[in-house]
């Protein structure tokens, strides 16, 4: 599902460990793709999460330092 919300998340070492999205905290268990690209002058870094119940894509605006989380899904475990 698409969201394109604003997020909190915390980084240890460069690398998402957990995310907060409407009031709720989400650990992150496992890091999938990293990738970047450009929107202009704007770098962003894109990263694939999944915490025990979602899988999550995130954006990191390396101009503003906004996270954006932009996709969640239910990961069915």
């Amino acid at each position: 599902m698409t969201v394109n919300e604003k997020v909190t998340v915390g980084m240890v070492d460069n690398v998402p460990k957990y995310v907060i999205w409407k009031g709720q905290s989400h650990t992150v268990v496992k890091i999938g793709l990293h990738h970047t690209f450009r929107d202009g002058k704007t770098m962003h870094h894109i990263f694939s999460v999944t915490s025990s119940t979602l899988f999550m894509r995130l954006n990191l605006n390396s101009d503003n330092l906004i996270w954006t989380l932009e996709e969640i899904e239910n990961n069915g475990f």
